[in-house]
């Protein structure tokens, strides 16, 4: 008879211990960030519309 209700308490504590586990599982996780926007184009002088590059100070 004894046994019996030992069982039953390992049992019981067994599923309590997973149960906060998985509690705790889940109010630990945190949403991930947004991936990062794409970079806005450069303003600037451009001759052909792509960014203006080191060399164009050097033309003139």
């Amino acid at each position: 008879m004894e046994l019996g209700r030992f069982r039953g308490r390992i049992i019981l504590a067994a599923l309590l211990a997973v149960a906060g586990g998985a509690v705790a599982f889940f109010v630990s996780r945190r949403p991930q960030p947004p991936a990062p926007a794409a970079e806005p184009p450069r303003l600037g002088y451009s001759r052909n519309g792509s960014a203006p590059s080191a060399d164009l100070s050097a033309a003139h």
